[in-house]
This record gives structure tokens, C-alpha cells and sequence, in this order.
């Protein structure tokens, strides 16, 4: 059930890997925080209330503070999703931010990561230090400079239809997880162009790349 529709994009915490670089540059462009679960341990209680925090809320601390502070609770009982699908069946927003979905945990990572193609009409941005990533939703348009590393990753079977501006083409490439995949390509002009059969393509870029693609998508 969604609780709220946003005409913004929305800046989202997970409990993973926390960077305030990343977090602080997501604010810039998406000041309203969702914090998911333990992701509000990560917050400043002066600085950085959340709108909504939701979750099964068992790793929360001070929860009665954020409250009083004036942040909305959703707490969501079931057990056949994460946290993190939980926010995002919840809310609607033109993108999600993703902060904390990645690293620490590997089965957490992962699990945000599957979860991408498993809720592929949301538009979801996942941070890490060095890298981030998003899904294909079967075609894209980017601009990214000469050089840039540009890493496709399948989450199911996917055929490459056409590509422009990369190193390696994909026209014709029988991508699948556990036998074909697509690390670490290169961009040879600026403008990229991909597009693929179906759904199912996660895209990994370096995390210096992303104010421009941010920038491109919004």
C-alpha cells in the first residue's frame, strides 16, 4: 500500500556501509530523508529528520525522539520483504537515492540489488564509496566522459540489442548471471546509448560519475 506519493525525489538510508559524503550530496539534490530501519541510527537528530521512517523497526534506537522531532512512523510488520522494498512499495517519488544499501553486509547488498529488478518501474540509485548502481529498464541514454569504467551486470537472462560509445558492443551478447556478464567496459564517447531485450541489467558506474548522470536522468 503506498503510503505517499512525493513530486520530488527523495533521499533514502539503509543500516549498510554509511558514507556522509554520499549522503550530503544526495541532500543537495533530494533534501527529504526516508530513513529505512537502522538507517536512522546514521541520522543527526538536530540536523537530519527523516519525513518518514519505516520498517519492521527492530533495530531502531530513540524512536519516541524522532517522533516528537516530528517524523512520521510506518511501521510494517511482514516478513516476505526487506526494509528496503518495504520503503520502496510505500512511497512513490521521480527517484530514490539510495544511502547505507550497500557494503557491510554482503546478503544486504545483495538483496537491494535484486530488489531493483524486482521493483523495476521505481527509479532507485544505490551509493557506495566507490561505485554506484542502477537498473536498465531495457534502454538508456547517457553522457559520460571518455574513459569512464562501465560495468553491466545481469540479475536474469537479457540479450544486448544495440550499444553506442562502448569499448565492447553488446549487439547480440546473451548476458546471464553465473555465465555472461559485463565487467568492466569503457566508454569511448561521451554519449552512451544501450538497450537490451528485457529488464534485468544492473548498471555500475564510478561514484564520480554520478552528479552527471543525476543530473541527465532527472
Amino acid at each position: 500500500m503506498v503510503v505517499k506519493n512525493y513530486d520530488t525525489p527523495l533521499t533514502i538510508v539503509g543500516g549498510g556501509e554509511f558514507s556522509s559524503t554520499n549522503f550530503h550530496k544526495c541532500l543537495k539534490i533530494a533534501p527529504k530523508i526516508i530513513a529505512v530501519d537502522s538507517g536512522l541510527n546514521f541520522l543527526d537528530i538536530n540536523k537530519n529528520v527523516p519525513d518518514w521512517i519505516i520498517g519492521d523497526l527492530d533495530s531502531v534506537k530513540n524512536l519516541k525522539v524522532w517522533k516528537q522531532k516530528g517524523s512520521n512512523i510506518k511501521k510494517i510488520k511482514e516478513q516476505e520483504t526487506t526494509d528496503f522494498e518495504k520503503c520502496l512499495y510505500s512511497f512513490n517519488a521521480p527517484f530514490f537515492l539510495g544511502n547505507a544499501f550497500l557494503g557491510e553486509r554482503i546478503d544486504h547488498s545483495m538483496a537491494a540489488i535484486s530488489a531493483l529488478v524486482k521493483m523495476k518501474d521505481k527509479k532507485v540509485f544505490l551509493l557506495g564509496k566507490r561505485d554506484f548502481l542502477f537498473h536498465i529498464n531495457k534502454k538508456i541514454e547517457l553522457n559520460l566522459e571518455i574513459g569512464t569504467r562501465l560495468s553491466l551486470f545481469p540479475l536474469k537472462d537479457v540479450v544486448g540489442i544495440s550499444s553506442e560509445g562502448l569499448k565492447y558492443g553488446i549487439k547480440g551478447v546473451c548476458f546471464s548471471p553465473g555465465f555472461k556478464i559485463g565487467t568492466s567496459n569503457e566508454v569511448l564517447h561521451s554519449k552512451v546509448k544501450i538497450e537490451l531485450s528485457g529488464t534485468g541489467m544492473i548498471i555500475i558506474l564510478p561514484i564520480k560519475s554520478f552528479d552527471k548522470i543525476v543530473k541527465f536522468m532527472n
